[in-house]
């Protein structure tokens, strides 16, 4: 980055004064909870959350825990940082469970997630929709195409590289950042696959039981499948076709314009969350093996998904840990120009791209200049690491 623009960036204030109230209301709150329910959240966290506290002041937030590259919100979450760095009239009403990001974008479009953590191409659906303005404000996590862009087979599979896939069956679910991945792949080989949409779960539960040729998907699932069942292999991944992938955070434009206090609090969690992921990955196991929907997943597997490279691309790193997409040159691309475009030109599923509005970083550089102060590791390098 520019060192002019970088001194410019971190003088960047947020000046908003907290006016206004939150747009939620109770019987949107009482929709979401149902549907988190449905999704395995725990009675304690349901009725123990937005109905034990909730207030205009309190913010519902979806999240992913199938999702490794969202997985700062789980050490927010456990590691009890919204708390820490919130101000104090501030408070998270609930989490709530998603097993996929259009389920979090959905919800915020209809005003019933304040702060969702989503995929890269939910996150887009979700920042170019006409009829709730939402907001950008960081990356959750990046790779170099190795958390949503990986093709697996099962262990037992005489598929030994991509050409062998032509004319074989491959499950992926549809309109997902793998899904794209996927078509380029198989666009750059020059080959025809029967490409089956299937949900995530049921792609692995096909990979186990043979009934698939190979398989696209995200983790933290294919590593389940690799380290912990030993039932998949992986065969290629995004870094084979110089494809990234990556997690977006996103808010509610009424949270930032009417909470700017509150928006900056929760990036200067977000903040320490990629500190800590960067610097301490034992803490990290620790706070994430806290979370109730991955209670089947054993910490070799949930540490080799986010620290150990994979076999067919060893020298590419599994998990980097960005915040500032607009410091990132590959990030800002992907989430300024690729998946907008795959989504709009190739899909159809939004009908332009997103407006420039939608993409703010004003409460990171806020919560950066804030931290500098606060601490004593550099949240310019967690933003930019």
């Amino acid at each position: 980055m520019d060192s002019n623009l970088r001194n410019q960036r971190r003088q960047t204030k947020n000046t908003n004064e907290t006016r206004g109230v939150s747009r939620r209301r109770l019987l949107q709150t009482s929709s979401a909870l149902g549907a988190g329910a449905l999704a395995g959240c725990t009675e304690s966290e349901i009725f123990g959350g937005a109905f034990a506290g909730f207030d205009e002041q309190s913010f519902i937030v979806g999240y992913q825990p199938f999702y490794t590259e969202s997985w700062s919100a789980l050490v927010i979450r456990h590691g009890e940082l919204a708390e820490k760095h919130l101000p104090e009239e501030y408070s998270v009403a609930s989490w709530e469970v998603a097993l996929q990001g259009a389920v979090i974008g959905n919800k915020m479009i209809s005003e019933q997630n304040d702060i969702g953590y989503t995929g890269d191409m939910p996150t887009i659906t979700a920042i170019a929709n006409d009829e709730t303005p939402i907001d950008m404000v960081a990356i959750a996590g990046f790779s170099e195409g190795q958390q949503c862009n990986l093709c697996f087979v099962p262990a037992d599979s005489d598929i030994e590289e991509a050409q062998d896939l032509d004319g074989r069956e491959i499950g992926v679910t549809t309109g997902t950042c793998t899904h794209r991945f996927l078509l380029e792949a198989i666009q750059e080989e020059g080959i025809d696959v029967d490409i089956s949409d299937q949900g995530m779960q049921t792609v692995i539960t096909n990979i186990r039981e043979g009934n698939l040729s190979a398989g696209a998907g995200w983790e933290p699932s294919p590593s389940r499948s690799v380290i912990q069942e030993s039932a998949a292999e992986y065969l290629f991944t995004g870094a084979d076709y110089d494809m990234n992938d990556t997690a977006g955070l996103l808010m509610l434009d009424s949270l930032v314009e009417n909470h700017p206090e509150a928006a900056k609090g929760w990036l200067k969690a977000e903040l320490e969350a990629k500190h800590i992921m960067a610097t301490d990955p034992e803490r990290t196991i620790d706070l994430i093996q806290q979370e109730g929907q991955l209670r089947d997943y054993e910490r070799e597997t949930l540490y080799g998904t986010l620290y150990e490279n994979i076999d067919v691309n060893p020298d590419v790193e599994r998990m980097l840990f960005y915040t500032d997409y607009e410091a990132v040159d590959e990030a800002e691309q992907l989430m300024k120009n690729e998946a907008p475009e795959f989504l709009h030109e190739n899909q159809g599923v939004i009908s332009g791209m997103p407006p420039d509005e939608r993409y703010r970083t004003e409460p990171l550089q806020a919560a950066i200049d804030e931290l500098e102060d606060e601490v004593d590791w550099d949240p310019l390098r967690e933003a930019e690491r």
